[in-house]
């Protein structure tokens, strides 16, 4: 389909699915946490609350660097990452909700390579737009660089903690580069779609080689 305007309907649609479904599979990771993770492994915390505030901005800010990155190198259709990335990079803390309702549970459950892979796997499934997938890794990828502390890369299949510090620079080069790419393959479906706009155009006008009824 092609798309009109500053950016298509289709396109946000798409944005508002994947966040859904991002928030979804994270609370189901935290239940998971919860109903699998050993009694050991249920030492779950908080940030002192005075600190959550900054940390969040933290988050927002290096999501909507990435965004604004985007779509400054590949114009104005990358406009919906600078509101997607740093929405779901923030979104992913929603992990830590049991805790501060009084339930103890398992540290970042959702902060696991398995919590991507299955995102990405439901959004190919059901959005198929390599896009947005690129731009969910790259959020993903752009929290756990601003993070610190404590992960379990395998929840909830393994409650295995590790130090994510000596991780947060990949992640970092990880999350720009899922951006870049991101808008590279935005580009080249919007200059396909021009491509293909073209020559329906040179199809349907005067001298062209259409059907000649279709001038009578």
């Amino acid at each position: 389909m092609r798309e009109k305007g500053f950016v298509s309907t289709s396109r946000w649609k798409q944005a508002l699915y994947v966040t859904v479904i991002y928030a979804g599979i994270a609370l189901v990771f935290t239940l998971l946490g919860i109903l699998l993770g050993p009694q050991g492994a249920q030492v779950g915390g908080t940030r002192p609350t005075d600190t959550i505030p900054g940390h969040l901005l933290e988050l927002a800010g290096f999501g909507l660097l990435l965004g604004l990155f985007c779509m400054v190198i590949y114009g104005r259709k990358g406009f919906p990452f600078v509101i997607l990335v740093p929405l779901l990079t923030v979104l992913l803390d929603i992990d830590h909700l049991p805790v501060y309702l009084g339930y103890a549970q398992t540290i970042r459950p959702a902060h696991s390579v398995v919590f991507l892979v299955t995102v990405l796997a439901v959004a190919a499934v059901t959005i198929r737009a390599l896009d947005i997938e690129l731009a969910v890794a790259s959020a993903f990828m752009a929290h756990l660089a601003m993070d610190s502390g404590l992960f379990a890369p395998l929840s909830p299949l393994s409650f295995q903690y590790i130090e994510l510090n000596p991780y947060r620079p990949a992640f970092a080069i990880g999350a720009v580069m899922c951006t870049l790419a991101a808008g590279a393959v935005l580009r080249a479906r919007a200059d396909r779609a021009g491509s293909l706009g073209s020559k329906d155009i040179a199809q349907t006008s005067p001298g062209s080689t259409g059907n000649p009824a279709q001038f009578c």
